[in-house]
């Protein structure tokens, strides 16, 4: 993802497991900036807070790292971008579960935590309500569409499968 932005991008990254690689791998230029929740910020306000980010800056490029679970508390703000045409870009790391939720969970009552759901067709989605959707299933798929994405005049959905139980470098008690 990196290396794809523009100079003058803007990351908004929301709340959940994805947080994780984006603090541990996105490298930021001087020009650059990254938002995130903390550790104690709710899911789903960048979702829809990367429109009204794009709408005050609409020189730079604005780019939504999210959870699926995330995306699907406030999702509908899509239909706002595109009444507004302002072209922001979610990525979205689809696991199919609240995967932090889960995590903490196991730690406390180290049985099963049910927080497994299934997914909407976020392409479909996408193009239903006027913007543009992609699904990548593959590593090396990702950057070419990334790419494609941020050159993009509408809103772009990407949804990104992930796997729910790899996970960067990092210690829980420190999330």
């Amino acid at each position: 993802m990196s290396r794809c932005l523009p100079k003058n991008s803007i990351i908004m990254g929301d709340a959940g497991s994805h947080m994780l690689w984006l603090n541990c791998y996105l490298e930021l230029s001087k020009n650059q900036r990254y938002q995130n929740p903390g550790s104690f910020g709710p899911m789903a306000s960048h979702v829809n807070g990367s429109i009204g980010v794009k709408a005050a800056n609409p020189d730079k490029t604005v780019v939504c790292g999210c959870g699926d679970g995330a995306y699907l508390m406030a999702g509908f703000e899509l239909l706002t971008a595109v009444q507004n045409n302002l072209p922001v870009v979610w990525v979205i790391f689809d696991n199919s579960e609240f995967n932090v939720i889960k995590k903490f969970l196991l730690n406390i009552w180290g049985e099963q935590a049910f927080m497994q759901f299934k997914n909407p067709d976020y392409v479909k989605y996408a193009k239903a309500c006027g913007a543009t959707g992609y699904r990548v299933e593959k590593l090396e798929d990702f950057e070419k569409i990334f790419k494609r994405a941020v050159r993009s005049k509408k809103p772009v959905l990407i949804d990104v499968v992930v796997e729910s139980e790899i996970y960067p470098p990092f210690n829980l008690s420190k999330v």
